[in-house]
């Protein structure tokens, strides 16, 4: 058993753009510090996302897990196969594996979620 604060772990820019605050990974993850926050054996991750003002993170897919956004500040878009939808704080996207993606903040204010990803077999 874990009790983690986001806080308590180290951030990192991951997909271009996103400042990424990995709370708890899988089991052998690089971004697990300390190492006993690696304990996930079925979700990929459980991280804290932020995007910044007037910023677009890189449009891609997840050939092998899906993802839940859930948008805990700020208001944007999503850009999800090709269509814009707008999100805001409250908002669960749920991106099923090879679901093309990325978040559009269109604001001055950041945008911030939360991401749990887990693997799917094809």
């Amino acid at each position: 058993m874990i009790i983690r604060n986001w806080r308590d772990s180290i951030p990192y820019v991951g997909h271009e753009s996103k400042i990424i605050w990995p709370i708890l990974t899988r089991t052998g993850s690089e971004h697990a510090d300390p190492p006993e926050t690696a304990c996930l054996l079925g979700l990929t991750n459980f991280t804290r996302h932020v995007v910044q003002g007037r910023i677009t993170t890189d449009y891609h897919d997840h050939q092998d897990k899906e993802q839940v956004y859930y948008f805990i500040k700020g208001r944007g878009k999503m850009l999800i196969d090709g269509k814009e939808y707008p999100v805001t704080a409250g908002d669960a996207v749920h991106l099923p594996p090879k679901t093309k993606h990325g978040v559009i903040n269109d604001g001055e204010d950041d945008i911030e979620y939360l991401n749990i990803s887990a693997p799917v077999e094809s």
